[in-house]
């Protein structure tokens, strides 16, 4: 075989590699500005990297991880339901209103700190299509919090979890998902000491996605990684399994 196709072939069977998300950082100041967000993408492209289930929806958890406080939401829930539309979203905000939020000392420049987020979806944009990783949607080998609620919400949890549909989980369901913690977790929600959570007890105690997230993050390291977030891949495609509609491709 000829030097060249020895190359093409090389070219064609290759794995597609993730395109690197610091060029965000146009000017390798190690700041973000808000031309140089404006110049690498659009809200609605921001809102469908953070979309990871396809739904066309934003939901709470997701806007207290992007900003850190929840006001956003109720600025923008105009019907008062569980979620904002894109379309909510983009009638009252614009791409440099996005940037904003970001911009916690309102200084016009994000440092590394503030801007954690937008890297993120800038790469989930960037990577779109490069990575087979059902949840880990930039590709950088951890979950992070707004990966995960991005894809999932704490009823989807549940529901999963819940293999007889009777709305109590056992503690052989719940290891599904938290392994050597079911335990604790039992212990803390178990009301009635039953010996089962049902699905109002997993919401006492200010129990919530993020809080089981912030659980199986044993090292605190903000994310889940090494094995810690191994149950939400078993939770994600229970959830596809039981959805009539597909959530990735509608």
């Amino acid at each position: 075989m000829t030097p060249f196709l020895l190359l093409f072939v090389a070219l064609a069977t290759a794995t597609p590699v993730a395109r690197p998300y610091y060029a965000l950082d146009a000017n390798a100041d190690g700041l973000i500005s808000k031309d140089e967000v404006l110049n690498v993408m659009t809200l609605h492209e921001a809102l469908v990297a953070l979309d990871r289930d396809g739904d066309g929806f934003i939901y709470l958890d997701q806007i207290i991880e992007l900003w850190g406080t929840a006001d956003m939401f109720h600025q923008l829930n105009i019907n008062g339901d569980d979620h904002l539309t894109f379309m909510e979203i983009e009638n009252f905000m614009t791409l440099s209103d996005f940037y904003d939020q970001f911009d916690s000392d309102g200084d016009g420049i994000l440092i590394s700190s503030e801007a954690y987020q937008l890297y993120y979806i800038y790469s989930v944009i960037l990577n779109s299509g490069l990575n087979n990783d059902p949840l880990d949607a930039n590709g950088d080998g951890k979950l992070s919090k707004l990966e995960i609620t991005s894809h999932m919400g704490y009823g989807e949890v549940l529901r999963a979890l819940d293999t007889n549909d009777d709305h109590e989980l056992t503690p052989h369901e719940l290891r599904v998902l938290l392994g050597g913690l079911t335990g604790q977790f039992v212990r803390d929600q178990d009301n009635n000491n039953d010996g089962t959570v049902s699905f109002q007890e997993a919401r006492s105690h200010n129990m919530s996605l993020r809080e089981i997230i912030k659980r199986m993050d044993l090292d605190d390291s903000g994310y889940l990684e090494n094995g810690e977030g191994d149950g939400f891949y078993t939770v994600w495609a229970t959830i596809l399994a039981n959805s009539s509609t597909d959530p990735i491709t509608g």
